[in-house]
């Protein structure tokens, strides 16, 4: 039967994976992972923005379901606990690094559409604990989340 790519394969084709594990090697990327690599991290968080994957249990869900398709993208299963892992360790300039190298293949007014829609999300929950009888229990912790969205055009420090 002849092969023919996944859609996930043909999208990740310009990636160049010598190129990007020189990029893993540069920051030590995959010094605290024997088995799940940066390149099946990538891997895996791109099919997640794809998907609209909402949680880790969802994410190992679907991506475990067409493992006929890990062989050619060069990667296998996913396990809920490694993935949280690599995302606690791994560091973030290994797929910033590679973002770029991406961005810059494209032309001018894309690149310009998309650094202007670059912005920083940061979801920091704020311990309450048993002092504010108003805040309730996630499972994890009692008290509340503040929100930050960081716009490098704003003039604001």
């Amino acid at each position: 039967m002849r092969f023919t790519p996944s859609i996930l394969g043909k999208l990740v084709e310009p990636i160049n994976r010598r190129r990007f594990q020189a990029t893993v090697d540069s920051h030590d990327g995959d010094a605290y992972d024997k088995s799940f690599h940066s390149w099946d991290h990538l891997m895996v968080l791109i099919y997640a923005q794809l998907s609209g994957a909402e949680g880790l249990r969802g994410l190992e869900a679907g991506w475990n379901a067409n493992c006929q398709h890990h062989y050619h993208l060069g990667s296998d299963v996913l396990r809920r606990s490694t993935l949280s892992d690599a995302n606690r360790r791994r560091p973030v300039g290994v797929f910033a690094e590679t973002f770029e190298t991406i961005a810059s293949q494209l032309d001018r007014h894309t690149r310009r559409e998309g650094a202007a829609m670059l912005r920083l999300i940061d979801s920091t929950p704020i311990p309450l604990g048993k002092t504010c009888a108003w805040a309730k229990s996630n499972g994890r912790i009692r008290g509340m989340k503040m929100h930050v969205v960081y716009d490098p055009d704003t003039d604001c420090p």
